[in-house]
C-alpha cells in the first residue's frame, strides 16, 4: 500500500472539504470520486486520439495505394552487381 496524500496547498484542502460537505460524503469518498470521474473521462480521451490516429493512418494508406505505379518494380539486381557490390 503506498503512503497517504497530504494536500498541501490550502485552497485545494478548502476546495476538498467544500466539495465533501455539498455531496455530504467524506472528503476522502468526495476526492476519490472526483479523481475516478476525471480518470474515466482521460481514458475515453485517450481511446479517442488513438482511433483518430488510427484513422489517419489508414486514410493515408489508402491514398498510397491508389498512386499510380510508374515502371517496373525495382530487384536487388538492379541496385547490386553479381559480386554483391552496389551498382
Amino acid at each position: 500500500m503506498s503512503s497517504p496524500i497530504q494536500i498541501r496547498r490550502p485552497d485545494v484542502a478548502a476546495a476538498a472539504r467544500e466539495l465533501a460537505a455539498l455531496r455530504g460524503v467524506s472528503i476522502t469518498d468526495a476526492i476519490s470520486e472526483a479523481i475516478q470521474t476525471q480518470l474515466a473521462a482521460q481514458k475515453v480521451a485517450k481511446q479517442s486520439e488513438k482511433a483518430a490516429r488510427l484513422a489517419r493512418a489508414d486514410e493515408a494508406l489508402k491514398r498510397f495505394r491508389q498512386l499510380p505505379r510508374i515502371g517496373p518494380l525495382l530487384t536487388d539486381d538492379d541496385f547490386y552487381d553479381e559480386d554483391g557490390l552496389p551498382k
